[in-house]
Formats: C-alpha cells, structure tokens, sequence
C-alpha cells in the first residue's frame, strides 16, 4: 500500500527501461499513465560497431580459423547471466549434433561465480578445445566483432541489457532468452525461455544453418538499433527532466 501511494501520488514521474516494468507499475502500483516513463537504454554506436582489424587480431589470438563459426556471450561470470546453461547447449550442439566448428567466446570475469568453476564446467563438458574465456578486456567492441553469432542467455534480470545492445550494434544475429528488456528488442522467433537448453540447442542451430534466418534476424536488430542510440536516450531522459521545469 506505502508503494502504491508513493508511486501514484507522491512521484512526479516513474522511468521504466521494458514494457514488462511499465505494465507492472501501471497494475500493480496504480501509477497513472500520464506518470510512467518508457525510456530503453541506448548504445554508443561510435564506440561499439563492427571492427574488422580487431576482428581478425581477436580470433588469431584465441586461435579461431576462418571457417569456425564463434558464438559470443557477454558478462560477469554469475548464474544469472547463464554461463553453464550456454555451455551444455554448446555441448550437444558440438558432441550430438555435430557442430564441430562451432566455437564458444565467454567475454567475461569471476565474479559472484569465479573462473575456476566456469573452467570445471568447461571441462565437464568437455570443451577445453571449443571455449576460450577472455577476462577482462579493453577491446570489448573487438572482441564482439571476433564473432559470428550473439547469445543472451540470463536466467532472469536484463531490465536494460547493454550487452544485447553492444552485440547487436557490431552487426551479428543475437538470440536470447525472453527475460527482462529482450522482447522490447527482438521478435518471439528469436527468444527462448530462460533455461530451457532445449530450446537454445534449436534456436542456436537454427541460427548457424539458415542464412535467411539470420538475414531476418538482423533486420529485426537494425530496426531496434535505429531507435536506440546512446543520443536517443539522452534527449527523451532529458525531455523527462525539462518538463518538470516548465
């Protein structure tokens, strides 16, 4: 009830980064309409874009060749980021499946999760030859552009997901799971439910083997992007502000 008042009455407005958070404050806290401001976050696109240098100096380094097909996923190394999830879909993707050019690029640290464990799963699964795990890194948007493919695979969380947008501004196809923000910027065809290894397996094949699918794909990811620019979001945060002086 104390949340209800403060946000329908007391506050002058309410900034909410997905259409998941807007309905819940619009239902569950009453806040009136007029109250709740959608604003996504925005992505540097002079910083993050497609670096073709980086890219092969990146895939040299990690020893990927030309005809492996590199599928990056961004983030400190934490359950919820869903590091392990990722590699048993990789797993059955390169032992199962036959996915054997298929390669893994953890663009990430220890954190609530250390390398270690992430390093005994990779064992676990058997894919010390398939998986190389960068630490931390300067070169971010080089390291993006080393890939081929995107993968968000948060277990939940995500309410503004700078990583999605960062790989989607270098340019390559991004799958994800439905959590937080990412149905704001991708369509059902390329979202799967959080945790579902099964459907990643799917979802990920899908997006390696069928070169009309990734041309949607991209689509989809240009027509977010070109709404979503790091001065997009400065001038709608602004005009929230400027309004209140009025």
């Amino acid at each position: 009830a104390l949340n209800r008042f403060l946000h329908a009455r007391v506050a002058d407005a309410v900034v909410v980064t997905n259409s998941r958070m807007a309905r819940h404050f619009l239902t569950a806290m009453r806040t009136p309409e007029d109250k709740v401001w959608l604003i996504h976050g925005g992505v540097d696109r002079e910083r993050f874009r497609f670096d073709a240098a980086g890219r092969e100096r990146v895939r040299a380094e990690f020893g990927f060749g030309p005809r492996e097909t590199v599928l990056a996923l961004v983030g400190r190394f934490d359950k919820v980021k869903g590091q392990r999830e990722t590699l048993e879909a990789v797993s059955r993707l390169v032992h199962k499946q036959g996915y054997r050019r298929l390669r893994l690029l953890l663009l990430g640290f220890g954190s609530a999760t250390g390398e270690d464990e992430v390093r005994g799963w990779i064992a676990q699964y058997k894919l010390e030859r398939f998986v190389a795990i960068t630490g931390r890194r300067e070169d971010v948007a080089a390291c993006l552009s080393a890939a081929d493919l995107g993968i968000v695979a948060s277990l939940w969380s995500e309410t503004i997901a700078r990583a999605a947008l960062e790989i989607m501004a270098t340019g390559w196809p991004l799958v994800s799971s439905g959590v937080g923000v990412m149905p704001d910027l991708l369509p059902p065809e390329a979202l799967f439910e959080p945790g579902d290894v099964d459907a990643m397996v799917r979802l990920l094949a899908r997006a390696i083997d069928d070169p009309e699918y990734r041309k949607q794909n991209l689509k989809a990811c240009d027509l977010t992007l070109s709404q979503l620019s790091g001065q997009d979001f400065l001038q709608r945060t602004l005009t929230l502000y400027e309004g209140f002086f009025d």
